[in-house]
């Protein structure tokens, strides 16, 4: 789609006011500023293009419930994104290839292959003025760290940051006791903030394929987790308090440096829970 294309289609959607309008997969590579006059619109898709940046306009659209920039090749977000305050869901990563295996029902199984996202190196501070967004997805992208603002959004239920490069995790993140789903994997994250303790709504946390070398003890009061996956990492023990949580249904604690376990454990092992593999256990 060509701008004189786009400038004809953003008038049209002016006079006659749809609420949504899906642009996915145009080959944009630039999003004109009259985007912002689409005041009425409450969901925007604008996946799989080859936008760089977005117009400071897009802070009109104060009624979008839903925006999707997913595969695209950002680098930065505008401060308006903020004045957004009505966004349920921001997309600004990628949808995962999910390979099903014949037989396999366990999603938590199921191998995962991250895709090209978008370029995405920091979140600007006014990401924090969302607070209604329920699901922020920045899978994929060359992110560092997370302003300490993240701890703004308390309505977030999903929060997926797999596949950047995190180092560290602001202590603001205990902030989201709303959270139900957590992915962290694919970082470079080497401990985690006692502050994820206070998640206690937590049923899946992803920490694969990073290089946490311990878990702090208040990960055992996370007692509503069913999937806890820490494969691929460098831990060379595993707290008592893990044995606390009763309520999992899979615990992957695969290619570790796991020698010993905690005693706690036991009834997690008996129940054939954790996948212990590739550790190098004393039996």
């Amino acid at each position: 789609m060509n701008q004189d294309e786009l400038a004809k289609l953003i008038a049209e959607v002016r006079d006659d006011g749809p609420t949504t309008l899906d642009l996915s997969g145009k080959g944009l590579k630039y999003l004109s500023p009259g985007i912002g006059d689409l005041t009425g619109l409450t969901r925007l898709n604008l996946g799989a293009n080859q936008l760089t940046e977005l117009p400071p306009e897009i802070g009109n659209l104060t009624s979008l419930k839903e925006l999707n920039l997913t595969d695209n090749q950002l680098r930065e977000l505008p401060p308006e994104i903020g004045n957004l305050t009505s966004l349920a869901s921001l997309a600004l990563g990628h949808n995962q290839v999910l390979e099903v295996l014949a037989g396999t029902s366990d999603l938590h199984s199921l191998p995962t292959r991250p895709k090209l996202g978008n370029l995405l190196t920091k979140l600007p501070p006014e990401i924090g003025n969302l607070a209604a967004l329920e699901e922020l997805d920045l899978v994929s992208n060359q992110l560092t760290e997370l302003p300490s603002e993240i701890g703004n959004l308390t309505s977030l239920a999903g929060l997926y940051v797999g596949y950047n490069q995190l180092t560290v995790l602001p202590p603001e993140i205990g902030n989201l006791v709303g959270l139900h789903w957590l992915d962290l994997s694919g970082n470079q994250l080497t401990a985690l903030p006692p502050e994820i303790g206070t998640l206690t709504e937590l049923d899946s946390l992803f920490l694969n394929d990073n290089l946490l070398t311990t878990l702090p003890t208040a990960i055992g009061r996370l007692v509503e987790l069913i999937y806890l996956g820490i494969s691929n990492n460098r831990l060379t023990e595993i707290p008592e308090s893990v044995g606390r949580l009763t309520k999992l249904e899979e615990l992957d604690l695969s290619n570790n440096l796991l020698m010993v376990l905690p005693p706690d454990m036991d009834g997690l092992r008996n129940r054939k829970v954790a996948n212990l593999s590739g550790n190098p256990l004393r039996l």
